[in-house]
């Protein structure tokens, strides 16, 4: 999800809307459908932004939202279990797990908060997002040690919290065939993208459409513009080996949620002892996923690109 469009889908809405709720995946255990840090945006003519995790279960909940909206229900948390078998609410679904879901009905009075949340999204920074029993707030530039915190007592006794304001970056280091089929299919999965090539003029970086930036350098120099953490995400596609060993050896100290790069084992094993010859610590190479992407026997750019896309999506939700 772009967090950037959800958001002022949100402060778009409040501006046509008097009141809107905001359905929030508080927890979630087993085989729930919605993750825990899921959102949706509800108006009340049913028009929805984002997901919970869909099916019939999203379906109930976005008429809850809207009863809501309207008066007719109060309650603002559903404990919801995925089992016909439960003294909790049943959900409908029968996977077995469970969730736990807050409804936050918002107006006007919401959008600074609202705004602060996109600033910091434009910013690159972030900051901690905050429900409790009827209040929404926003505390700009502090995180969380970890990207979720949730408690709860009762149905007005409980605290939800999340890092919101650094979005998902995927810095593609090559802007060739290869490299915009990766940028086309990350910014389909809500990525803030950017590309980085050492040629000015081409033609597939002028193709490209789907990087919110485009940086022309020598791949030695990349790190300049590339953040560090657990939010971003480096892959290193370039046309010719010298530019991956380049690329390569300028972001291995830095630290990622994912490093990978493209080439035949041969080809990777010559960059690496290149590189180990230059100095650098033959352990720094473990991290780097290479042969890039999931072995799903990838020939042509879009098929490589489904496959670094799987691979990325695969290292994002592990621990």
């Amino acid at each position: 999800m772009n967090e950037k469009s959800f958001w002022q889908f949100a402060a778009d809405s409040l501006k046509d809307n008097s009141k809107i709720v905001l359905v929030t995946v508080a927890d979630s255990y087993l085989s729930s459908p919605g993750k825990q840090g899921f959102k949706m945006f509800v108006l009340p003519n049913r028009t929805t932004k984002g997901t919970i995790g869909g099916g019939i279960m999203e379906n109930q909940l976005i008429d809850y939202a809207v009863d809501l909206l309207s008066g007719k229900e109060t309650k603002l948390v559903k404990r919801l279990q995925h089992s016909s078998k439960t003294e909790l609410e049943n959900s409908g679904l029968i996977c077995g797990g469970f969730q736990s879901i807050i409804f936050t009905v918002l107006s006007s009075k919401d959008l600074s908060v609202i705004n602060s949340i996109l600033s910091n999204i434009e910013k690159k920074r972030n900051g901690i997002f905050e429900l409790k029993h009827n209040s929404f707030n926003y505390y700009s530039d502090t995180s969380l040690k970890t990207d979720y915190e949730f408690n709860y007592e009762d149905d007005t006794n409980y605290y939800y919290k999340e890092n919101i304001g650094l979005v998902d970056t995927a810095y593609v280091i090559g802007g060739g065939h290869v490299g915009l089929a990766v940028c086309q299919v990350m910014k389909f999965l809500g990525f803030h993208i950017v590309v980085f090539d050492h040629r000015e003029d081409v033609f597939t970086m002028h193709q490209n459409v789907f990087a919110d930036e485009k940086i022309i350098i020598d791949y030695k120099d990349v790190s300049k513009y590339i953040n560090e953490g657990n939010k971003s995400y480096v892959i290193i596609v370039t046309p010719q080996h010298m530019g991956d060993k380049e690329a390569l050896g300028s972001v291995i100290h830095m630290n990622f949620k994912y490093i990978g790069m493209m080439g035949s084992k041969r080809k990777i094993k010559t960059i690496f002892n290149n590189l180990a010859n230059e100095g650098y610590d033959k352990k720094l190479f473990e991290r780097v996923h290479s042969p890039i992407g999931l072995e799903i026997e990838a020939e042509t750019p879009n098929e490589i690109a489904v496959s670094i896309a799987a691979e990325v999506i695969k290292i994002k939700h592990s621990e």
